[in-house]
């Protein structure tokens, strides 16, 4: 069973590395280059788009993001909720339209 870090990092981590992942798309990056860029060895970054999480921080994640043109901004935001909960939330992408059952 896993930790309970490790039920709330992982799918943090894997939503930075999908938007890491899309950014180096954009910018039409090799492994090589993105991992040269983002200052880290290429066999790790190969690694970490793989969705290998255990030995990359949240935080390393978001400097990677910010290395590639991104702000990231973290928000502290009271709840009404016993305990509060973690989520990222792109500003960037366009609202999801609901849809109508009609």
């Amino acid at each position: 069973m896993a930790s309970y870090r490790e039920d709330i990092t992982t799918p943090i981590k894997l939503k930075l590395i999908g938007y890491i992942r899309d950014m180096v798309v954009q910018k039409g990056w090799t492994q090589t280059e993105a991992a040269k860029n983002l200052d880290i060895s290429r066999s790790r970054f190969c690694r970490i788009m793989g969705g290998q999480t255990k030995d990359i921080s949240e935080w390393r994640l978001m400097q990677c993001l910010a290395m590639l043109g991104s702000d990231v901004k973290i928000f502290i935001v009271p709840t009404q909720c016993s305990q509060g909960k973690i989520e990222i939330v792109d500003i960037s992408a366009p609202p999801k339209q609901e849809q109508n059952l009609v």
